[in-house]
């Protein structure tokens, strides 16, 4: 205390402020020491900006130092069934597909404890193709592509989870078998939609 008591008094008589009040003196002191702080800080801020590379020096030095490439959406028997269902709702819904299930409905969890188990378990689960209606835009049916034989057993509580959010949400749920030939007859059977004729 004595050391800050030293240091005002030798600052305070440097200053010309020995013939004002004391209350005075302070006040003066402490506008001092405000308008310092602000210039320090302005001074900290541009400083700092100046360390942030502008996008265009981040898109110059991607030449060497990242490589980019495309990848197909789907392999070859998700083609082929994205065309097969195309043909059987077209008339009827858009199709999309590979489609995060949070972007597919909104979940309003009250017990934390829920939503923290909840959580990881829909986190990366996708839906391989969903029917839309043109009009409302919203999901009417999510198209599911059975996994192969192996990861059956490990996600079928998953599965099931899945499917009953979907439906809580007002979306029909269909599961394919990758293995099975269908036709578009077929899926238009499945998916309960009428063939024009």
């Amino acid at each position: 205390m004595d050391l800050f008591k030293s240091l005002l008094e030798r600052l305070l008589a440097w200053l010309p402020f020995d013939t004002h009040p004391v209350l005075s003196q302070v006040l003066g002191l402490g506008l001092i020491v405000v308008v310092a702080l602000v210039v320090v800080a302005l001074w900290l801020w541009r400083r700092s900006r100046k360390l942030v590379p502008a996008p265009g020096v981040w898109i110059d030095g991607l030449g060497n130092q990242v490589s980019a490439m495309v990848r197909p959406l789907m392999d070859g028997p998700d083609v082929s069934m994205f065309n097969l269902l195309l043909l059987a709702v077209r008339e009827h819904f858009l199709l999309l597909s590979k489609i995060p299930l949070r972007s597919l409905m909104h979940l309003r969890v009250e017990d934390d404890s829920v939503k923290r188990a909840l959580a990881p378990i829909l986190r990366n689960v996708t839906v391989d193709f969903v029917a839309v209606h043109p009009g409302t835009r919203l999901p009417v049916k999510a198209i599911f592509v059975r996994k192969p034989k192996d990861k059956v057993m490990a996600s079928s509580s998953q599965d099931r989870l899945v499917e009953a959010l979907l439906r809580k949400a007002g979306i029909d749920v269909l599961r394919l078998d990758p293995d099975v030939l269908y036709s578009v007859e077929r899926l238009t059977n499945l998916l309960g939609l009428e063939e024009d004729t």
